[in-house]
């Protein structure tokens, strides 16, 4: 039990930390790159158009910059709450992965795009990307402890590349600032570990049994 109040503290401070800073990186050359894999750098033999199944997953259509990032949501096309250019993003970092590994980043774009589209509402935003990001912690760090398999190896949230992707207008990354604002100081609970599991919002045991 030590092991893991150590490894959840430094998971809680992994995601203070990179929440907090990093956000310059939003704007450089090397985190554009990595942004534009999601569409203007198609790997081969994809399309814009999307309909492609990639690891299960049906590619959307990469949407139009201009009007994507004309209005804070942007565009979802299927209406499932995450971004279509985020979406394309996700589907091809996470191809070769596991696809609980692409779903943990659908949970966390969809946390973020709550966030972006409530702005009144920070402590519900918190909780769902708390919930997701605890879930990214379960098949990061205690899923073994369960006998289940670690499937990731960092934190999709916080990592640079995620939030150049989700956080990619000025306009995004100034309503993020504006969140976290509104929670500064407060001092918030981390879920249980042995409850990180049930904040995953899509079926784990169905996957889990899919992908053996």
């Amino acid at each position: 039990m030590k092991r893991k109040a150590v490894v959840a503290a430094l998971a809680a401070l992994a995601l203070v930390l990179g929440l907090a800073i990093g956000f310059s990186g939003c704007e450089s050359k090397s985190d554009a790159k990595s942004s534009a894999s999601a569409g203007d750098d198609i790997p081969s033999g994809y399309t814009k158009e999307g309909g492609e199944i990639v690891n299960g997953f049906v590619l959307p259509p990469y949407p139009d910059p201009k009007i994507n990032d004309s209005t804070l949501l942007g565009i979802d096309s299927n209406n499932n709450g995450v971004r279509d250019d985020v979406k394309r993003w996700l589907i091809f970092k996470y191809k070769d992965d596991h696809r609980i590994v692409t779903h943990i980043g659908f949970q966390i774009g969809r946390a973020h795009q709550f966030m972006l589209a409530n702005p009144n509402k920070p402590e519900e935003a918190r909780k769902l990307i708390n919930g997701a990001q605890a879930c990214n912690w379960y098949f990061k760090y205690d899923a073994d402890e369960f006998g289940e398999p670690i499937l990731i190896d960092h934190s999709i949230a916080t990592s640079t590349a995620f939030k150049t992707a989700q956080l990619n207008t000025k306009a995004r990354i100034k309503a993020f600032f504006a969140y976290d604002k509104k929670l500064s100081g407060g001092v918030y609970r981390l879920p249980d570990l042995d409850d990180q599991k049930a904040l995953c919002d899509f079926d784990v045991d169905a996957l889990l049994k899919e992908q053996k």
